[in-house]
């Protein structure tokens, strides 16, 4: 390992060329549930996994021998924690790393349409951590209907944009278009082959274009021949997932598939209405045939994506310091807490910037970035979600930086406005014996943020930095017991709470309110983030429900 662990364990080959071995990388594609049942699924990249049959092509004195033993295939362990629920299951992986589980659990109807959910995958003696959002059907839901779309679109780099030109789009599309405020679940479910560039964003906008219903997308891999299979498994996972929740209708868009993912021949009438399929070509007066409710009144989107609750302006989300991300000693590409949030918010309407700033810099300088990294994104007035430090970030950008007419609203988390007693603690008690900032300072580092957030640093900055006519300034500030303070900040909560009063580990309540008060945030300071780092092991909090409450605030106020 490299110095302070900051890049990979770099390893010499023959030819002399440095190559740096790749870290094993976690993701989640789905994580869907209804009533009391889940289904995800992802992928486990790692070269230190066994390579299982099929991955590669075996050498020919390997095939000759007939009682060699087949390679086992790996399996890792799985841990998923939803609102207090902790759930555990064994997965095994195919032969590309991927992983599909079902699981049951009995949580309560989401209200908006979705949580989030922290899992922990075990193998090997590793453990790797990663969010994902769990999307359910939303309270007032009355049925769900899957859309498949056509190969056409879904594998070909450039398919999204000819949709609209697809003869099954012209059908599905004057019928999608008037049933946009009905109220079942709508989900698109798409083949995709390994390698191609086509992504869940990118159909999503497609499907947006054409007026259709906002929707969940579902994109399974496949190679050439196997489309059909994937989605038919695909489907049967939904039909499982609605199965005693909610009927379930198909529309299907690619002709190919109408053989293989029909109800097998025999099936009760209860079981055929459950998966029931319209294929193009059929009478459209069938879709609003039958003894189930209407489709007219069957087709919703997830209620961030109304216009009405989504911000007219473009939003800037602004980081704190250290970002947080790089506390577990690595340097990530992008070093913005809220980074997280970009897959969820793309897709459903939003315009959002992630900038990045010095970690450790200064106020000044972390305004100076700031301020560039918008003016280069767009010419609208924008909307300021800033976390910690980045609140002060973008206070003096406003007022000393002549962004004033730039900006119509900064919205503060627990950010140190009259700065924190836990910085003065740390130089008086610590300058000797452990002299933390001169060894920063050695290695190279800009601490000038460290000394910025000192309360006589703040309370000289408040003098200096008025408020700007023109700007709304609003602001969260976080409490939490110390029951649910993350381990390393609960020295820090004890000697705020003696010093400051209630406070969230960091930063306390009297120090992070400003402006018009929205309200208190009961989470410690590192669960307020989005990339989740550093949190308790039974933490409940719901980052992704807590920002777009804040979206929501800003798009009803006009902003």
């Amino acid at each position: 390992m490299s110095l302070l662990g900051y890049i990979g364990q770099v390893v010499s080959p023959p030819n002399g060329s440095p190559k740096v071995i790749a870290e094993p990388q976690l993701r989640f594609d789905e994580a869907l549930a209804c009533g009391q049942r889940i289904w995800m699924r992802g992928q486990l990249t790692d070269p230190a996994l066994p390579r299982s049959p099929g991955a590669t092509r075996p050498a020919r004195w390997k095939r000759w021998r007939r009682n060699s033993a087949p390679t086992a295939l790996p399996t890792i362990h799985v841990e998923t924690r939803i609102g207090g629920h902790v759930l555990q299951t064994t997965v095994v992986l195919d032969r590309h790393g991927r992983f599909d589980t079902t699981l049951d659990i009995d949580l309560p109807i989401a209200r908006r349409g979705w949580r989030l959910a922290r899992n922990r995958v075990t193998y090997q003696d590793r453990t790797l951590e990663k969010c994902c959002i769990l999307l359910c059907p939303p309270e007032n839901a009355s049925g769900a209907v899957v859309v498949i779309l056509p190969l056409s679109c879904s594998c070909s780099p450039k398919g999204p944009q000819f949709l609209a030109r697809s003869p099954a789009a012209a059908e599905i599309t004057p019928i999608l278009r008037q049933l946009r405020h009905s109220k079942d679940a709508l989900y698109y479910l798409a083949c995709t082959h390994p390698g191609s560039a086509v992504s869940q964003s990118e159909l999503a906008l497609a499907t947006t274009m054409l007026g259709w219903p906002a929707g969940n997308v579902i994109l399974l891999p496949a190679g050439p021949g196997e489309c059909g299979r994937q989605v038919a498994q695909g489907l049967e996972r939904l039909r499982w997932l609605f199965a005693g929740n909610l009927p379930l209708r198909v529309l299907n868009m690619e002709p190919s598939f109408a053989a293989a993912l029909r109800p097998p021949e025999g099936s009760s009438r209860e079981q055929v209405n459950v998966g029931r399929f319209i294929n193009p070509g059929d009478d459209p007066r069938v879709l609003l045939a039958g003894d189930q409710r209407a489709l007219a009144r069957s087709i919703s989107c997830l209620r961030p994506v109304r216009a009405g609750l989504v911000p007219r302006l473009p939003v800037v989300f602004c980081h704190g310091m250290l970002a947080f991300s790089t506390l577990r000693m690595q340097l990530p590409e992008n070093s913005n807490c809220f980074s997280a949030l970009r897959d969820f918010l793309h897709p459903r309407g939003y315009r959002a910037l992630y900038p990045q700033v010095a970690p450790t810099g200064g106020i000044a300088l972390r305004a100076k970035q700031l301020r560039e990294q918008i003016l280069r994104w767009t010419d609208e007035p924008v909307n300021l979600i800033a976390h910690s430090m980045g609140g002060l970030d973008a206070r003096y950008m406003i007022t000393h930086l002549g962004m004033a007419e730039r900006v119509r609203s900064l919205t503060t988390v627990s950010t140190p406005h009259r700065g924190t007693y836990l910085v003065d603690w740390f130089l008086t008690n610590y300058r000797e014996r452990l002299p933390l900032f001169l060894a920063l300072e050695a290695a190279g580092f800009n601490i000038e943020g460290f000394k910025n957030c000192r309360p006589g640093a703040c309370c000289e900055l408040n003098a200096g930095t008025p408020d700007m006519p023109g700007v709304a300034y609003f602001s969260f500030a976080g409490e939490v017991p110390v029951a649910r303070v993350t381990a390393p900040l609960r020295r820090a909560w004890h000697l705020l709470t003696a010093a400051e009063g209630p406070n969230d580990g960091m930063v306390s309540l009297a120090s992070a309110r400003w402006g018009e008060y929205l309200g208190t945030v009961h989470a410690d300071h590192f669960a307020q983030t989005p990339d989740m780092k550093f949190i308790h092991p039974y933490e409940t909090f719901d980052p992704l429900a807590f920002y777009c409450r804040i979206l929501e605030t800003l798009a009803r106020r006009g902003f």
